[in-house]
């Protein structure tokens, strides 16, 4: 995923601040919520959902009124929809289930400070150290054993677009879980 749709999945998933008053819940037109997050959550909460199918029908409803008031982009709608059924939202017992692979760093002087090789996992990255290719994926399992035993974490509730942001550099990585 690209760093422009993560950014507007973070913003459109994130635990709410605030909360957008809709009326009969629907945006004014032309009204568009500051918070675009804080309004879906507060709208179609991850947690208040019979099944995954009712919770996706909110957010299709929502995403539908946002668009008809002209508040997002395609992509951002795109997004919506994609990350929204890739959730754990309306479903019993599933947890995000975070996989990390490290790869190999090409760089022929490890541990200088200096980026100079690239990454076996990713050709486009540079690195110093095995370190700097680590990389993390967030996916579904059922529950949490299920994610242990497949060589996981499991990560809580949420979206695999905004869980698992692996963060790395010379000498460690740490995984921080944004939950929606």
């Amino acid at each position: 995923m690209r760093m422009h749709q993560k950014a507007v999945l973070l913003a459109l998933l994130a635990m709410p601040g605030g909360v957008w008053a809709m009326g009969k819940g629907h945006p004014d037109p032309g009204s568009c919520p500051s918070d675009v997050g804080a309004a879906l959550a507060a709208r179609c909460p991850c947690d208040g959902q019979k099944n995954h199918g009712q919770y996706m029908s909110c957010v299709v409803h929502f995403r539908n009124s946002l668009r008809k008031a002209g508040c997002l982009s395609v992509e951002e709608r795109r997004s919506i929809a994609r990350c929204a059924a890739r959730s754990t939202c309306g479903k019993l017992d599933a947890v995000l289930c975070c996989t990390s692979t490290t790869g190999t760093c090409s760089d022929p002087t490890p541990g200088d400070g200096t980026k100079a090789g690239v990454c076996s996992n990713d050709r486009a990255l540079a690195c110093d150290t095995a370190a700097d290719c680590t990389e993390t994926k967030a996916g579904l399992a059922h529950d949490d054993a299920t994610c242990t035993q497949g060589g996981g974490t499991p990560a809580g509730q949420g979206s695999v677009c905004v869980a698992c942001t692996t963060t790395t550099t010379t000498t460690s990585s740490t995984t921080t879980t944004t939950v929606p």
